[in-house]
């Protein structure tokens, strides 16, 4: 997950922050906020890890298409200040194309991490080794 969100943070061009939060329930379980210096996104602490990493994907796979309409986030998070350079981008159904693109995405992209971690070796205990594994090592085309 961190190898994925840094890999796509350099692409941006800027880092990409994973905030964990009591969000209201019932409510959208996560939401990415496009603040003009980083790339947030916030996940529902009461869940499970596994369900929080599903979520983080689902928004990482909406900042690799990076095509939504954005809400001011003010408008929808109470007792925010901005200066402007905020937007909240907050998806709550599957009644439309991008978000079953990017659910569809996110599950895929677990099912290979899933199968990966078990198929592949452990990875080396020694630092340089893993630097060296992960920069020549195959990584199964998935990320």
């Amino acid at each position: 997950m961190d190898e994925l969100r840094m890999a796509l943070a350099a692409q941006r061009g800027r880092p990409i922050v994973v905030q964990q939060k009591a969000l209201p329930m019932p409510g959208p379980l996560g939401f990415w906020i496009d603040h003009k210096l980083a790339d947030i996104i916030v996940v529902q602490e009461r869940t499970t890890k596994l369900h929080q990493d599903h979520i983080v994907l689902h928004e990482l796979c909406h900042l690799k298409a990076d095509v939504s309409e954005a809400t001011p986030w003010e408008s929808l998070v109470s007792g925010s200040e901005t200066d402007g350079g905020h937007q909240l981008f907050q998806r709550c159904s599957y009644d439309n194309t991008e978000e079953c693109r990017v659910e569809k995405a996110a599950t895929i992209i677990m099912e290979w991490a899933s199968v990966l971690d078990q198929i592949g070796p452990p990875p080396a205990a020694d630092p340089s080794v893993r630097r060296v594994n992960l920069a020549l090592g195959d990584r199964q085309g998935w990320l």
